[in-house]
């Protein structure tokens, strides 16, 4: 009973993003979400009660990847490598759950008006864990003398790409829908602007951790 229930609110969460994604929160129908799980209008209410619970709950679900990203920044360990496999998180993030991320970030431009507190204060927290990391090491000389602020904001900015102007990237690389060679161009493009910035290594090092495989 509870694999069957498990899989009737994926498939629910699953056609829920795609419907906020395609349409937005307001313009979405309870009905045409039903209808994309293949499933009975009243099994949506039964599992998630209403669409602003739904709505939170597919935000919820971008959150715990962000988490799970974050979780490769250490102020112990190198921080070159570290930011190399952030970059490369959060573009894995993007890839992966296209429709969520479209979702989520369509959330943050309008405000954050509906996201859920516990949503909020997740992100608040993961936020100031990135800073501290990125201020300890530029503290201990690791990196150069930057904002850690407003480098956290550059990296989360320059991986969220993808999900606000893919329109406009379509045109640039001909292609409608991304392929994984984008996304693999654009960590590495990404990770090589943000080391070139910020290390206080030799040059012989850096290039070696840039051009790295």
């Amino acid at each position: 009973m509870s694999s069957i229930r498990e899989r009737n609110q994926q498939q629910i969460l699953k056609a829920a993003s795609e419907e906020f994604a395609a349409n937005g929160f307001d313009a979405t129908q309870t009905r045409d979400i039903a209808a994309r799980a293949g499933v009975p209008k009243a099994n949506l209410y039964y599992y998630f009660q209403s669409k602003e619970n739904l709505y939170g709950k597919v935000l919820l679900g971008f959150v715990e990847p962000l988490l799970e990203a974050s979780a490769v920044l250490r102020e112990s360990d190198d921080p070159l490598i570290g930011l190399r496999a952030y970059v490369a998180a959060r573009i894995r993030i993007a890839r992966e759950h296209p429709a969520i991320a479209k979702v989520f970030s369509g959330e943050l431009l309008l405000g954050g008006r509906q996201l859920p507190d516990e949503c909020r204060d997740l992100l608040h927290a993961e936020a100031r864990r990135n800073v501290e990391c990125l201020r300890s090491w530029i503290e201990r000389g690791l990196l150069a003398p930057v904002d850690p602020e407003h480098l956290m904001l550059f990296i989360w900015s320059a991986t969220r790409t993808y999900t606000n102007i893919g329109w406009q990237i379509g045109r640039i690389t001909g292609q409608e829908v991304p392929q994984d060679e984008d996304y693999e161009r654009a960590a590495d493009t990404i990770t090589r602007l943000v080391l070139g910035g910020v290390v206080s290594e030799p040059v012989s090092d850096v290039r070696r951790l840039m051009f790295a495989t």
